[in-house]
């Protein structure tokens, strides 16, 4: 009776746990869509031009508001941690900041380069999304933080003759994150996986992948600059040769 109440219990959370991540591949697909929405109106003009031009505008302010807020939110953040008071608040206005910060940049400085470049990140989130459901939350934190890595490369690679100082400028903010995930990484250890009252790791997580990938991740970017297009293409082979071995490695873990 005990073993069958128990194997009821692990179901029910299965099932709430799949669910979760359904709803969250739905999310995926709208944002897919409200994309494709947004490139009609934007380039395709189907409305009115003051349309288009108005969320130009408004791309062209955010471009540099939405550093300023996601900085901003995030020093909030770090107040509200160091005080003991709730930090959900400023991390979601934070993160809502840099996805309206790095969109306004993409769609300001490359146009419809941009939207396509945007069309391919739904896709990307959705395979993040089972990462996260199905393996520990260090791999999802590791594979993020390579993808933006091979997102960083690829557009180096693409844009980087056109847009130089915008791609540059990419790259110097993706090494500035990857540098305060690593800090991030350290105070997690001290602290078992906690952020405050938050669990933001399991206890028994492995922040040594977590320093290498920042520290790989960080060095091909640099190499890119430093070494021109033409080797972007064989570093971005390094990453994905990366992302695999720890895909190996938490897969093995798992067992």
């Amino acid at each position: 009776m005990f073993e069958k109440g128990k194997r009821e219990r692990r179901n029910k959370e299965d099932d709430a746990v799949f669910n979760r991540m359904l709803l969250w591949l739905v999310g995926a697909v709208a944002a897919e869509l409200l994309i494709l929405l947004l490139q009609k109106v934007y380039v395709d003009m189907i409305f009115d031009v003051a349309v288009a031009e108005a969320l130009l505008m408004f791309f062209s302010v955010f471009s540099v508001a939405g550093l300023v807020l996601t900085v901003g939110c995030g020093v909030w953040a770090v107040l509200n941690f160091r005080s003991g008071k709730p930090v959900t608040l400023p991390l979601a206005l934070a993160g809502v900041a840099a996805l309206l910060w790095v969109i306004s940049l993409v769609t300001y400085f490359l146009y419809d380069e941009g939207l396509r470049l945007l069309m391919m990140l739904p896709a990307a989130g959705a395979v993040l999304i089972l990462i996260f459901f199905l393996y520990q939350r260090p791999f999802f934190l590791n594979a993020l933080l390579t993808a933006g890595g091979l997102l960083a490369l690829w557009m180096h690679r693409q844009y980087y003759m056109d847009h130089p100082n915008f791609i540059t400028v990419c790259i110097v903010a993706g090494v500035v994150v990857l540098a305060a995930v690593a800090f991030l990484a350290v105070q997690l250890r001290k602290t078992d996986g906690k952020l405050g009252s938050i669990r933001v790791m399991p206890v028994d997580s492995n922040y040594m992948m977590t320093w290498i990938t920042c520290g790989v991740t960080a060095a091909t970017m640099v190499l890119a600059l430093i070494l021109g297009v033409t080797m972007s293409h064989y570093l971005l082979f390094i990453l994905v040769g990366w992302l695999f071995a720890q895909a190996v490695f938490f897969t093995v873990k798992m067992m």
